[in-house]
């Protein structure tokens, strides 16, 4: 049976792989884990990512050996974490009895935030699984005393905890449980202090040397907000520890509720029968969440992946309440509310996009490389290294703020420089709202350039920016296309070609004013094509508005200036077919418009094929 579980575990770990790109961490596990040789990941990175030894070495290893796609990073994760299944089984069977170690293994097979870490090409779930098995090694150890089972935990200890430092938790908290239960006998325990305490010395010794930096400033940091939180321990911790993030946050939200009551519930069970058996597990599932938030208090780690060896233990109190619970109606339906919240919860996972871990940064790239030239700059306001691993434009690209810490007038010095060498910029997504210095970018970008062009590629905002000052190369006719009577020529137009993803359509037009209006004229850009039965007229789409959004007036912007103004079509109802491009002016109290030379009172811009 726990081999069927197990092989259940595994395709479910294989499902939908590579599916979803690389989110940030990811693309930074590749790029600086895998990619670069290990001398240079261990003296550069590590002083900035505080993961051990072996976590690199490990990622290095695989990645030459595996390549760097999303399939082959993720694997390894998920081929560790399966071993996670028969671990937790053992574990369970020593703990309380082989129905519940068999219960265990099912919900560890099919559990959703071990899945997604899984398949996540990061090393927590490595770890986890790494860890459940020193677990199991330490209790043996101290139920068979013998030096063989030392040495056997301390290599299973070490090695976790040379993959993820934080399973010191899980160390100190069985080296608590050994003082509570063992004290009048500490002394025949002896073996398993000094050799736990010889793996946490060595753990030590390694931190020191590739990060004690980051223990003397407190610099590591992230986009999760830290300290000691005892509403967010139990309101959100546990529904994800046990459930994972794909869940309603209503949801979440009142399931904690249930969550602590089963759980202290299967607690109550087993120290019924096996009191030190309650006490391993209370230890191992609280003191974890304890030192964590106290760690917290100095470094920015308050999240539930950094307890994520928890995750085991709630599993085996979740499998004794549904093995030991004498109502058959009532076991049976704690395990079928899991199955189905669980259900719920992978569905979320592998199906709803609000869920995805990544943004759709291959879109994203293939947009720019259609659009952005080689004189314009990209600004990545996310600082996200997912973005730079799939980026293929012409155009250089940077992130900005490329941290938390950067201070606004850096931030503002850069974005002046950057104006005056690139063509125009463009800024992609979001920085985190939680920065001290989000926002900086866009304000200063809203109150000194003009927005030429907004859209969204697959949930990523995009927004180009150039100067107000024309640039003579962006026009390219020789002579003006149109004249308006005697008031202004229309210089150039673009239409930009194909339409937003945001099913719009983005026309620039250049203006050279030759004298003043009496009264503010707007301009209406039109879309026409067949008679539209719902107009009435052959005008499908249109954008009427004043010169630069009302920025400038007919009636007082200079005269013989250029002027860029920029009109934006939405195409939502607009059918497949051949549709012109018409632009005029016209007076909006009376209607009047402007007339060209010719006598027509709009110029056609461009004939288009929309798709």
């Amino acid at each position: 049976m726990v081999v069927i579980i197990t092989t259940v575990g595994f395709f479910l770990r294989l499902y939908r792989l590579d599916t979803v790109p690389f989110r940030g961490d990811e693309a930074f596990t590749v790029q600086n884990w895998m990619s670069l040789p290990l001398s240079q990941s261990l003296t550069q990175i590590a002083a900035i990512e505080p993961h051990p030894f072996l976590t690199y070495a490990l990622f290095r290893a695989w990645g030459l050996l595996a390549g760097t796609s999303e399939f082959a990073a993720r694997l390894l994760p998920a081929l560790v974490n399966v071993l996670g299944i028969p671990a937790v089984y053992v574990l369970g069977r020593k703990l309380l009895g082989w129905r519940e170690g068999l219960l265990a293994a099912f919900f560890w097979a099919v559990h959703p935030y071990l899945i997604w870490h899984s398949q996540d090409a990061r090393n927590y779930a490595i770890w986890v699984s790494l860890s459940t098995l020193a677990v199991w090694a330490g209790l043996r150890a101290l139920e068979r005393k013998r030096l063989a089972d030392y040495i056997v935990y301390g290599l299973a200890a070490l090695l976790t905890i040379s993959i993820f430092y934080l399973d010191l938790f899980t160390l100190a908290a069985m080296l608590v449980y050994v003082v509570l239960v063992y004290r009048h006998k500490l002394q025949k325990q002896s073996y398993f202090v000094f050799t736990t305490a010889l793996v946490l010395l060595i753990s030590l010794v390694s931190f020191l040397l590739l990060q004690g930096s980051l223990l003397m400033t407190g610099s590591y940091g992230g986009t999760t907000g830290g300290g000691l939180d005892v509403s967010r321990l139990l309101t959100e911790f546990v529904p994800v520890l046990a459930w994972g993030t794909t869940l309603p946050v209503e949801l979440r939200s009142i399931s904690w509720i249930l969550l602590c009551g089963i759980l202290l519930f299967g607690m109550f069970i087993v120290w019924q029968k096996y009191r030190q058996t309650a006490v391993f597990l209370g230890l191992l599932t609280f003191l974890p969440l304890l030192f964590l938030s106290l760690v917290s208090l100095c470094l920015n780690v308050f999240a539930p992946r950094y307890v994520l060896s928890v995750t085991p233990f709630l599993i085996l109190l979740l499998a004794s309440v549904v093995v030991n619970v004498r109502s058959y109606l009532f076991r049976l339906g704690i395990f079928c509310l899991w199955a189905l919240v669980t259900l719920f919860s992978l569905y979320g996972y592998f199906f709803v996009d609000d869920y995805a871990k990544s943004k759709s940064w291959p879109d994203l790239s293939s947009y720019l490389e259609a659009r952005a030239s080689p004189n314009d700059l990209v600004i990545q306001l996310s600082a996200d290294a997912a973005f730079g691993y799939y980026y293929r434009a012409p155009a250089d690209e940077t992130a900005l703020p490329a941290s938390p810490s950067q201070p606004p007038s850096d931030i503002i010095a850069a974005l002046e420089a950057n104006t005056a060498r690139y063509h125009s910029i463009w800024l992609v997504g979001q920085t985190f709202p939680d920065w001290p210095n989000a926002g900086v970018v866009e304000n200063w970008a809203t109150n000194n350039l003009q927005l030429v062009r907004q859209t969204n590629v697959s949930g990523l905002a995009v927004q180009q920016y150039m100067p107000w000052i024309i640039s003579t190369d962006e026009i390219a006719s020789r002579q003006p296309l149109a004249r308006f009577q005697d008031t202004i020529e229309l210089l150039d137009a673009h239409v930009l070609l194909p339409a937003e993803p945001t099913n719009q359509l983005t026309v620039w037009v250049y203006w050279r004013p030759l004298n003043l209006t009496q009264a503010p004229y707007k301009v209406f850009v039109h879309l026409q094509g067949p008679f539209n039965l719902t107009t009435g007229n052959p005008i499908w789409s249109q954008d009427d508005r004043y010169p630069q959004n009302g920025r400038v007036s007919t009636t007082e912007w200079t005269l013989a200036a250029i002027y860029r103004d920029i009109y934006m079509l939405p195409l939502h109802n607009v059918p497949p077919g051949v549709y012109d491009v018409r632009i005029g002016l016209y007076e909006p109290v009376t209607g009047q418009r402007l007339k060209l030379t010719n006598g027509d009172d709009s110029y056609l811009i461009q004939t288009i094929t929309l798709p």
